[in-house]
């Protein structure tokens, strides 16, 4: 029977996330980690079987949290001013999670994942993208059925827009609360263009 981890799953996670927020994906090694999370080197390895996958798994965690986040709220929109709502869970996340945001708006995915990472890793990534678009699809669908640019309007409200909005703080700051009404303002103008 193994010893029991010293740290938790999500402990580590969240360790690793501030390490490569901190001194970015190329600098980020399994010492700099080990001594973040307090743990020996050894049991990283344990967790994870390289450097690549620790990097891949600290980019595709913080993308699966956000984006389950942004999908739950898309999907309950009801209306243009319920999916310019669903804008806000950018900045949110951004103030709730910093190191994660960090992740994920000022680096490449390409960075974190790279092109010979493990298919695991690659398929998760892969699995993200057709999510986000299915995602959008539908809502574009049911909130804008007869606007042959939907999906188009709803990526750059829902998405393009946030996230220029909190990529002007990060790394360096937080988004202020401020900016919330500033995004929502922007997002329904955008999505009510053209009617």
């Amino acid at each position: 029977m193994g010893r029991p981890a010293s740290i938790s799953s999500a402990d580590f996670m969240a360790a690793a996330t501030r390490v490569a927020a901190r001194l970015g994906p190329a600098r980020t090694s399994i010492a700099a980690v080990s001594k973040e999370a307090g743990v020996p080197t050894g049991s990283i390895y344990h967790r994870l079987p390289s450097r690549d996958a620790l990097l891949a798994e600290i980019w595709l965690s913080a993308a699966e949290r956000f984006q389950a986040m942004a999908l739950e709220k898309i999907a309950v929109a009801r209306d243009l001013d319920e999916a310019a709502e669903a804008a806000l869970v950018t900045p949110h996340f951004a103030r709730s999670d910093h190191a994660s945001a960090v992740v994920l708006n000022s680096h490449r995915r390409e960075e974190f994942i790279r092109a010979d990472a493990p298919e695991e890793y690659r398929a998760r990534a892969i699995r993200l993208g057709a999510e986000l678009r299915e995602g959008i699809a539908q809502v574009a669908a049911r909130l804008l059925p007869d606007d042959p640019k939907a999906k188009e309007k709803i990526a750059v409200s829902l998405i393009g827009i946030p996230l220029g909005a909190v990529r002007i703080f990060l790394p360096q700051a937080v988004p202020p609360a401020e900016i919330d009404a500033t995004i929502e303002a922007a997002v329904r103008a955008a999505l009510r263009s053209g009617q």
